[in-house]
């Protein structure tokens, strides 16, 4: 896949301007931020760097980006070790750190809902009154959608499990702009009798 060219950028993001407003950047030092990671693999960056505030917007990005076969590159902090935010055949990358709400925390079951840009140090001062805490810890104040996109472990995965243990439902936006939501709140858990 080659990078796209320059008149299709153009029109790209005259298309996502009057959505976005000044929320898409090509400014070159956004550009390198978002191009490297905490990985070995060589830098690359992007086309353009876009900051949605919704589900809707994300939606509206993905869709243009699929219309023009542009490349999309979902970026939460940085702090991956994957090398999946290179943008190595340029694209867009799609910062979801302004989509930073905690929508509801429900303590008597344990789980809370939020928003992909949420960081794991974010959640756990917002659940320190409750006696809750998110027990996912990469060694990197990464984000609840980055986490998800890479199945984190760390320091405590042996006792708590992966991201995949907590995670119960998720909305995901598809790479053809559709939207699909999977799981439930409700726990599944395997009997122990026989």
């Amino acid at each position: 896949m080659n990078r796209p060219e320059a008149e299709t950028l153009r029109g790209l993001i005259a298309e996502l301007e009057p959505i976005l407003g000044d929320r898409i950047t090509t400014a070159a030092g956004i550009r390198e931020q978002h191009g490297h990671d905490e990985s070995w693999h060589h830098p690359a960056a992007p086309d353009a760097v876009c900051f949605p505030h919704s589900t809707e917007e994300v939606v509206a990005v993905v869709r243009a980006c699929a219309a023009h076969r542009v490349p999309v590159i979902p970026y939460g902090v940085g702090t991956s070790i994957e090398g999946q935010i290179i943008a190595e055949h340029g694209g867009i990358s799609v910062d979801l750190s302004a989509m930073n709400t905690i929508l509801d925390v429900r303590p008597e079951d344990m789980d809370a809902t939020v928003q992909p840009g949420v960081t794991r140090t974010q959640l756990n001062t917002h659940l320190r009154a409750t006696g809750l805490f998110f027990s996912v810890d990469p060694g990197a104040d990464a984000s609840m959608g980055g986490m998800a996109s890479t199945r984190a472990s760390g320091t405590n995965t042996v006792r708590y499990g992966t991201i995949r243990e907590n995670v119960l439902s998720m909305t995901v936006v598809m790479a053809d702009g559709s939207i699909v939501k999977t799981g439930t709140r409700a726990r599944w858990r395997r009997s122990t009798s026989a």
